[in-house]
Order: structure tokens, then C-alpha cells, then sequence
């Protein structure tokens, strides 16, 4: 519409400039980065789920234990898991106002909502991905940000299974190798669960930073075993064919900070529990000048979450050190 001076005035309503500016954000949020890149809302390398709260109690139990064998009309007891090792986790938030300006809300000439929407989106998805591996797997070997339950880092030769006090190493040391990876892979196969005992991990998934990528899928999707001048079948390619092979530049020396960040690496399978529990997803909304009391518009974005190393069962990992 015209105002009586004759000068332009948006017909465009809070709502619809959120919508906009909406759909550039979430298109933003969910392009592909880097080849075998992940992401935070990976439900295999995350484990993911809603929170109870804001601040809830997490724990490690010893699942429910074997089948027993017993007589036809026998009383059966009833068995529960051991519950042990509780944890206090603080959900985390995390917020983004920027603003607009009264004058690029009515009349976005230079496409500043597009802009903020790219940038937003971008900024919420790296946001997301840096703090969940930071929080996890760059912080595994050394336990400095956050440890699992029993109070060790996720990968550790001082694990205690909670039922007999097993003790339990999931810490390997050494670079990426074929045989390295199989110590590895034979170690999670062998891996003493909480209750004691083993056989319930199967190699998924193979996670490392981004340098040690191209060395992962030499390794793992080579018809015959990499780096090697004998015409062995590679068992990695044959067997493991289906593995996720995934990496990370949150996981290389510029972010990680860790020992050997540059040649560690993580083996795991599908029931590990590295976390990410959600209090609240990724939620947008428009502040008005009523709001921001300075004649201008504000675009806010927020997410409230936390990532964390639930246990170190179903999980291996190599330090790089040589």
C-alpha cells in the first residue's frame, strides 16, 4: 500500500516474512556438506531421543540378563536389571537473535532475509554437529568434557561391568590399518556388555575425523586388502560391506584438541550409547518492534539439547598413538 506521502510501505505480515526467511533456513540446514559427513541428527551415530526435563538422572543398568531353563510348571523368578553409575545431565540451549531493520522489513531490496536465513541455517546446523562431537567423540580418549557414568572417559581400560565387577577395555592404541581396524572390530565382537557377558556388538559403524576419510575407504571398500601387495580378499569389503563409514572436520587437530586427534578413530555398533537427547529441536520466530523497542524486527532461532557419552558398551576405540 501507498502511505498519504506517497512513499512504499510493505504489505508483508511477521508471519510471512518468518515463512520466508523459514524455508531458506531449513533448506540451509539440511544440504550435505562434506562427503560421509555427519551430522548430530544422525540417529546411528547418535543415539537420539527426547529429554525428561531440563536436568534429568541417567544411569547404566545391566539389561535384563539370559533366558533361564526351567521345569514345566516351575515358578520362574523374576529377574530386574541392575540399575548403578547415575549421572546428573544439564540439558544445554543455544540462541540467535538478528536483526531487521523496519526498512529491509518492508522492502527487502538486497535480499537481507534470504541472507539471514542462508547464514541462520548454516550457523544452527554447524552449531549442532561442532558441540555434538566435541561434547562425544573428539572428547572419547581423554574424558575432559564428559565422562561416562562409572567416571571414566568413553574409551578406557578401567571399565567395571556393574554385574561381577568384569573389567573392561574398550582403548586400542595405533594408526589406521587393516590389521589395526580388525583388533578392533574382533574386540568389539568380544566386548563384555554390563551384565558380563559378551557377543552382542556387531561392527556398524566406522567414524573418524576428516584426514583419516580416504584411508577409511581404502581400507574398508577395496576389493582386496588395502596397501598390501598379496591378492588377499579384504574382509572389510566382502563381509562388513553394509558399515556406515562416516567423518567429521570437528574431529581433526583445528577442533580437537586430543592427543593423536589426527589419527584416532571409532568403531562401534548400533546399540552404543553415545547420546543426543533433546529438550527442544530447532524453532524459529519473529520479534516485532512492540518486542525489540527500537523500530526494528528480530529473527530468533534456538535449540535446546545435550550429547553426552551414556556408556561406553558397544563402542571401541583406537587413540592413533603409534
Amino acid at each position: 500500500m501507498n502511505s498519504p506521502s506517497g512513499g512504499h510501505t510493505a504489505a508483508l505480515s511477521p508471519d510471512a516474512v518468518l515463512t520466508s526467511i523459514d524455508a531458506v533456513l531449513w533448506e540451509r540446514y539440511g544440504r550435505v556438506r562434506q562427503p560421509g559427513d555427519i551430522s548430530a541428527t544422525d540417529s546411528f551415530f547418535f543415539n537420539t531421543g527426547p529429554t525428561v526435563g531440563i536436568g534429568f538422572i541417567w544411569d547404566e543398568d545391566t539389561n535384563v540378563g539370559d533366558f533361564e531353563e526351567i521345569e514345566e510348571q516351575e515358578e520362574f523368578l523374576k529377574t530386574d536389571p541392575f540399575i548403578g553409575n547415575q549421572k546428573t545431565i544439564q540439558s544445554k540451549k543455544f540462541y540467535k537473535q538478528v536483526p531487521i531493520s523496519d526498512e529491509a522489513f518492508r522492502a527487502d531490496l538486497v535480499g537481507k532475509r534470504d541472507k539471514i536465513g542462508k547464514q541462520v541455517g548454516d550457523k544452527a546446523r554447524q552449531t549442532q554437529d561442532k558441540r555434538a562431537l566435541l561434547d562425544t567423540y573428539a572428547d572419547a580418549f581423554a574424558g575432559s568434557v564428559n565422562t561416562t557414568p562409572d567416571g571414566q572417559a568413553l574409551y578406557s581400560n578401567a571399565h567395571v561391568a556393574l554385574k561381577y565387577g568384569t573389567s573392561v577395555d574398550n582403548l586400542e592404541t595405533g594408526s589406521l590399518t587393516p590389521d589395526n581396524l580388525w583388533t578392533n572390530v574382533n574386540a568389539l565382537a568380544n566386548q563384555k556388555g554390563q551384565d558380563g557377558d559378551a557377543g552382542s556388538h556387531v561392527f556398524e559403524g566406522f567414524l573418524s575425523n576428516f584426514n583419516n576419510y580416504r584411508a577409511a575407504k581404502e581400507i574398508m571398500n577395496s576389493a582386496l586388502v588395502a596397501n598390501s601387495g598379496e591378492n588377499n580378499i579384504n574382509i572389510f569389503d566382502t563381509v562388513y560391506g553394509q558399515v556406515r563409514i562416516a567423518a567429521s572436520i570437528f574431529l581433526n587437530t583445528a577442533y580437537n584438541s586430543a592427543t593423536n586427534a589426527a589419527t584416532s578413530y571409532h568403531v562401534l555398533s548400533a546399540d552404543h550409547q553415545v547420546m543426543r537427547k533433546t529438550f527442544y529441536g530447532l524453532t524459529t520466530h519473529m520479534k516485532t518492534p512492540e518486542v525489540t523497542n527500537n523500530d526494528s524486527y528480530a529473527y530468533v532461532a534456538k535449540f535446546n539439547e545435550v550429547c553426552f557419552p551414556g556408556s561406553w558398551t558397544g563402542a571401541q576405540g583406537r587413540d592413533g598413538s603409534v
